[in-house]
């Protein structure tokens, strides 16, 4: 089938919806988790760390606002990948994100049984087909339907992180910011600057949902001009917002009350407030993560959907996934691929801690991280491309970042990302060695798609060199858009 006779999508999110998305993804499930971990191992100079993280964020952002506002398009991670790279990382620009977002659903999903037992005790299971189950139905029904609630729910994210900022500042102590890197023997602190450099590291993960808003390009209203100002927008809220629960954390909590025997204490955010905040504070702290747990998922399903039903129009995937369901125009077949294999893998997660050796939430991160910087590192290298492959439309770019930035921008973030994948996969080894496997597999897949179409009589390799006729208005000719 030609690659324009495939039904798109048309219905569109406006600005704050798609704020709103992002947040939830940003900021999600990760933020009532994270924090504490890394105060138990790293103490005091988490402070300074979350600063540090947001370099690499900056450095994101800015690739994605000028890849974003050049090539609007749902399936961004991917059309960049296989447009201004090369056809082999296209495919790895489809397969290694989707695994990432399978285990962080999975990681999302258990996070949220974590804290559910709060309200009431519910198998873990059980919470996790509930969530998932939920979140994939809403989004089977429609975008505008799954927008609108992730604004409801991102209201309440933020309401939850600003009760837990207030709250921790009202009851700050400036002697908890001292030593700022606690080190002694027999101390959780004693691997010196170790944690501090992990810390900065574990911190920007959250930042890097920002990427998902590059998968649903062609949904958000005006795009080339929105992508850019969305993520602007909700980046800065995001940091905001994360760097004053952190310091609200450390200011508030003694490490000695985080850390207990060389491990963060179970519960996150809601567990460490005991003591210093009032009950209902508390309750609704975790009633946030509970939240939070849902943003992530249905961003996750929303956007990553769109990957995979970007991909599938050039028959890098089954075009079987390419399909939009008549009646509430969702790639639905695309969203089932993304959601049932977490919820069909949730029964033997509990089995999997003993078999890796690591707690299972730790490992399901490392496995995420792991595929998000390799995709951004071939998104740097898309953006080095981008001014010689698509010059027209990096020229008349609505935001243009001038070429000597682009520069520093693209080579930062392929070797940001380079460092911060190997300092991540340290904690979890088999976890890296599951994604290179995951890699080499799918390599398998990629030369068996290209002989296949090549039996056919088509060039698979050239049809992912091209945009779809759709995607060329607005970026003139003789740029190689068509």
């Amino acid at each position: 089938m030609p690659a324009e006779d495939y039904k798109l999508i048309n219905e569109q999110v406006g600005p704050i919806a798609a704020v709103a998305l992002l947040i939830g993804t940003a900021v999600g499930m990760s933020i009532f988790i994270v924090p504490t971990q890394m105060a138990a191992s790293a103490g005091p100079s988490i402070t300074l760390a979350i600063l540090a993280s947001v370099i690499p964020m900056i450095l994101g952002v800015l690739l994605l606002l000028q890849l974003g506002g050049s090539i609007p398009v749902a399936g961004g991670t991917y059309v960049y990948a296989s447009r201004l790279v090369g056809p082999y990382w296209g495919f790895l620009g489809i397969a290694v994100p989707v695994m990432a977002v399978w285990s962080y659903l999975l990681f999302a999903a258990l996070g949220f049984a974590e804290y559910l037992p709060v309200f009431i005790e519910t198998p873990v299971v059980v919470a996790v087909w509930l969530l998932l189950t939920a979140f994939l139905a809403l989004n089977y029904v429609g975008i505008q339907m799954a927008a609108k609630i992730q604004i409801g729910l991102v209201c309440v994210l933020i309401a939850a992180m600003i009760t837990f900022i207030v709250g921790g500042f009202s009851s700050m102590d400036t002697a908890n910011f001292t030593p700022l890197f606690p080190a002694g023997e027999g101390e959780p602190f004693a691997e010196g600057l170790g944690p501090f450099f992990l810390a900065i590291v574990t911190l920007y993960i959250p930042f890097q949902g920002f990427a998902m808003i590059i998968e649903i390009g062609e949904e958000i209203e005006e795009p080339a001009k929105n992508i850019p100002r969305v993520l602007a927008v909700g980046m800065t809220l995001v940091a905001v917002l994360t760097i004053g629960v952190i310091v609200a954390l450390v200011g508030a909590v003694p490490w000695e009350q985080v850390a207990q025997d060389g491990e963060a204490v179970d519960g996150g955010l809601a567990a460490v407030s005991e003591g210093v905040l009032p009950g209902w504070a508390i309750a609704f702290i975790a009633f946030g993560a509970l939240v939070a747990a849902a943003t992530t998922v249905n961003t996750l399903l929303t956007s990553y959907s769109r990957t995979i039903m970007r991909a599938a129009r050039d028959d890098v995937v089954p075009e079987f996934f390419a399909g939009i369901h008549d009646g509430f125009n969702t790639p639905h077949r695309a969203l089932l691929l993304l959601g049932l294999p977490p919820l069909l893998v949730a029964p033997f997660t509990g089995a999997l801690d003993g078999v890796l050796a690591v707690d299972i939430l730790d490992w399901l991160v490392t496995v995420t991280v792991t595929g998000i910087f390799i995709a951004f590192m071939i998104s740097g290298v898309a953006l080095w491309n981008l001014p010689k492959v698509f010059p027209q439309r990096y020229e008349y770019s609505f935001y243009k970042l001038p070429m000597p930035v682009l520069k520093v921008v693209a080579v930062g973030n392929v070797v940001a990302s380079g460092i911060f994948m190997v300092l991540v996969a340290a904690s979890a080894p088999s976890a890296l060695v599951f994604v290179f496997s995951w890699i080499a597999l799918v390599t398998g897949l990629y030369v068996y798609r290209i002989r296949a179409a090549e039996k056919n009589g088509e060039d698979l390799r050239e049809r992912m060199a091209l945009l779809h006729k759709h995607e060329t208005i607005g970026g003139g000719s003789g740029d190689g858009d068509d």
